[in-house]
């Protein structure tokens, strides 16, 4: 590996150690297979074959609990079947990248490395378990990020012995945990791990996600997915605490679990006790595939300890709680209100342009994880001459004409459906569970509906119009499918106003069908 490469993102004391890990000459070759489009599964089983080592692991995978089906898998070519391309892919590179990662260190290193594999484990199991629980297609990133999610430990450990001494032996015996590196190093384990991991062409959504979990809010520049990932990965450490840390500790790392879980994905206490528990099983199996020891405990007796801890936390601070009561459920209420006032168009009442991305990404997305055949319309309409409107009656009366144009959209669309205000004279609806037949029986109720607003100004009664634009897709099916739906409706709009104006053109996504 080249100096240059090395040094990139990578903190100064650490860049410049003699002995920074590289990585295996599997993983290399599975990196490069990754970056490429047209990789086949013969040339990945090929690389997975030349190591017998790993081989085994895939196959030992593949008839695991989290993957079993049916007969047991003795090829690695159905294994390759049973696991599907992706999955081989990234644990054929998790488990060549562990290849690096050192059992234990020198005798008198501090530092706990069977802390570190069992907490890695876990951290591995926990987030593909919640991404499963969430029905996110990233369950195998999320495993492959649990198990390098600590990798910059172990560099620090490896290339920095001494001035990472300090860290370990401020937590005695345990794992130093980010915050502690950083008070001691002015850097983390995050940070050397997503940096390195990076310069070794590890997918993006990897290395951001190791560099970034943890993190509370959003990180700008990173993708939705991404974003997602690092929220998986963060209660997942979470519920990896619950497992690893000190049996006095358990319960507050519960009640930590719990909290990020409910905050970030609305998952209540219930489901995701019964979550750690079911992960027992492959915690165990993963610590065989990786020839590594770990305690046998029942989970489910580890989560009933830490409920009781839990109580007696409550019980400890019921005063506190009680007179801070009030006080959160104000702070709700107000949350809400500006949630809503947020999420609103300030004039009309319907949503907002940021409203509509918004809630146009999460049903394109619930589409593609539950790979749901639904179909999925959506209108755009601008109200006609309006600028015409504007200049000879005045703006205050063009308000109202908005202001009623939303009324009569928010009136005549279904509970299912979401109108917004998209700009200026322009309004957009989402249509979920919509046919292209009853998208263009839609688009006539609403035109129809605009057309007969009246509005009273100056003893005489004044009535708009709109040109409607509307696009039907039959089954998401990638995250472009929201705004390529835009885009054509926006198409079919212009075209109903260069034939004439108040009319719907409707058509099929991919298509040019139009109706008048």
């Amino acid at each position: 590996m080249s100096e240059a490469i090395v040094l990139v993102g990578l903190p100064e004391a650490i860049a410049n150690a003699d002995n920074l890990p590289s990585p295996p000459t599997v993983a290399t070759e599975v990196l490069m297979l990754t970056q490429r489009d047209d990789a086949r599964f013969e040339e990945l089983a090929e690389v997975i074959s030349n190591d017998p080592a790993l081989a085994a692991k895939i196959l030992k995978l593949a008839n695991s609990a989290a993957f079993r089906r049916g007969a047991a898998v003795s090829s690695l070519e159905v294994a390759g079947m049973r696991l599907g391309m992706k999955t081989l892919r990234l644990m054929a590179l998790s488990f060549s990248l562990t290849e690096t990662i050192p059992r234990d260190g020198e005798d008198d290193d501090p530092f706990n490395y069977v802390a570190y594999w069992r907490y890695s484990m876990t951290t591995a199991v926990a987030g593909r378990a919640l991404a499963r629980l969430l029905r996110n297609p990233k369950a195998d990133e999320a495993f492959m990020c649990g198990l390098l999610g600590r990798f910059g430990q172990i560099v620090m450990a490896q290339a920095i012995p001494e001035e990472y001494r300090a860290a370990v032996m401020k937590v005695h015996s345990r794992l130093p945990t980010a915050e502690v590196e950083r008070d001691v190093m002015g850097y983390d384990f995050h940070d050397v791990g997503g940096a390195l991991l990076k310069s070794w062409s590890v997918p993006g959504v990897i290395s951001d996600t190791v560099r970034h979990y943890g993190t509370p809010g959003v990180v700008d520049g990173l993708d939705a997915d991404t974003q997602t990932l690092i929220k998986i990965m963060t209660v997942a450490e979470h519920m990896a605490g619950v497992i690893c840390d000190h049996d006095a500790q358990k319960g507050a790392a519960l009640k930590q679990a719990h909290a990020a879980a409910e905050e970030m994905f609305g998952i209540v206490e219930a489901d995701l006790d019964s979550c750690i528990i079911d992960m027992e099983e492959a915690v165990s199996e993963t610590a065989s595939l990786l020839s590594t020891q770990v305690e046998a405990r029942e989970y489910r007796e580890i989560i009933n300890k830490a409920r009781q801890q839990m109580m007696h936390i409550s019980l400890d601070n019921a005063i506190d709680l009680e007179a801070s009561q009030s006080r959160t459920r104000e702070l709700e209420d107000k949350y809400k209100e500006l949630e809503e006032i947020a999420a609103t168009d300030g004039l009309t009442g319907i949503a907002n342009r940021a409203h509509f991305d918004h809630i146009l990404h999460e049903v394109v997305n619930e589409r593609l994880v539950a790979q749901s055949g639904q179909s999925l319309g959506l209108l755009i309409l601008d109200i006609d001459h309006f600028k015409i409107f504007n200049d000879t009656h005045g703006h205050q009366l063009g308000d109202e004409v908005l202001v009623s144009v939303g009324e009569a959209l928010r009136q005549n669309v279904r509970g299912t459906d979401l109108a917004a205000r998209y700009g200026g004279e322009e309004f957009i609806v989402i249509l979920p569970n919509t046919t292209m037949l009853e998208l263009r029986a839609v688009a006539e109720r609403l035109r129809k509906a605009i057309e007969n607003v009246a509005i009273s100004h100056g003893g005489e009664t004044l009535h708009v119009t709109a040109s409607f634009g509307g696009a039907c897709l039959q089954q998401v099916q990638g995250t472009d499918d929201g705004p390529a739906l835009v885009a054509l409706a926006d198409a079919c709009l212009y075209r109903a106003k260069d034939t004439g104006r108040n009319r719907a053109v409707c058509a099929e996504f991919a298509t040019i069908d139009e109706a008048a």
